[in-house]
């Protein structure tokens, strides 16, 4: 009868380094592909908003929504919103799909999306919930549920008297101007001061400045960039494009955002594009 042998203490120790280093070799990969797969539905969801720009423009004259207030039916605060509506985009209370009494005529264009929130944001957005660079702290949201996160571009669609263009026939490059795109709730000092609040994202406010830091910047609408000179930069923006995709750890914003262009297509960008894919002209 032949005896079982055990594992010595020295093959044990081998077997877990062995494992330990398959493992190290394993997470980034594994890390670069759970970001790529939300990446991808990110851009899924934003296909239904593409569609739902042209069906509203089709319906209405080829006129724009207005940017603060393409998902709810007024910019005023509902009664459960305790006089704060800077936080609905936390609040489960004004969850449209539960609460659809308090949705815009937009918004009943995005029946048929499959979310309105990216998944790598409902992610980051549930784990910094009270992270210092939070914009707009969650505190007094009493029913605290992440649900949105993808703005309208705040040049599209503006009352008369704003920078801004109404209608869709009226925007110079469609493939070059995002209608909604990816936005964080981080900010970044320097870069841009003021992260996800509303449903508008306005890379420079007020609107009637833009053209002076296109002038500052020769002219190019391409060279309007974000962050202090030594960088190349003109200033300190109020709203970017979201760069939580593909963030590394030590910049949280220093990844990729998607967008939604006019033409229909999505792509990936940097927060220092937001401006010159936002300005429509």
């Amino acid at each position: 009868m032949t005896k079982s042998r055990a594992f010595t203490l020295i093959e044990l120790l081998v077997v877990i380094s062995i494992i330990a280093v398959l493992m190290a070799i394993l997470m980034p990969s594994l890390k670069k592909a759970r970001n790529q797969a939300q990446s991808s539905a990110c851009q899924g969801n934003l296909k239904n908003y593409a569609l739902a720009v042209q069906m509203y423009a089709q319906d209405n004259d080829d006129l724009f929504c207005h940017p603060g207030s393409c998902y709810f039916s007024q910019l005023d605060p509902y009664p459960q919103e305790g006089g704060d509506r800077w936080k609905r985009w936390c609040n489960g209370n004004v969850y449209l799909r539960r609460y659809p009494e308090y949705a815009s005529e937009f918004f009943q264009y995005l029946s048929e999306a499959r979310a309105l929130i990216c998944p790598t944001f409902k992610r980051l957005a549930k784990s910094t919930r009270f992270h210092s660079d939070f914009a707009d702290e969650s505190d007094g949201v009493e029913n605290y549920m992440p649900w949105y996160n993808y703005s309208m571009n705040a040049y599209l669609g503006m009352k008369e008297g704003e920078w801004g263009v109404l209608k869709t026939m009226n925007v110079r490059n469609p493939a070059q101007t995002f209608t909604f795109a990816d936005e964080g709730c981080l900010t970044k000092p320097g870069y841009f001061w003021q992260g996800l609040n509303d449903t508008a994202l306005y890379p420079i406010w007020p609107t009637s400045d833009a053209p002076n830091w296109i002038q500052r910047a020769g002219g190019s609408k391409w060279d309007v960039r974000p962050g202090p000179a030594s960088e190349g930069g003109l200033g300190e923006f109020c709203d970017a494009i979201g760069g939580f995709h593909n963030a590394p750890t030590s910049d949280p914003v220093g990844g990729k955002g998607n967008v939604v262009f006019l033409d229909g297509h999505i792509a990936p960008h940097p927060t220092e594009d937001s401006f010159a894919l936002a300005w429509p002209y």
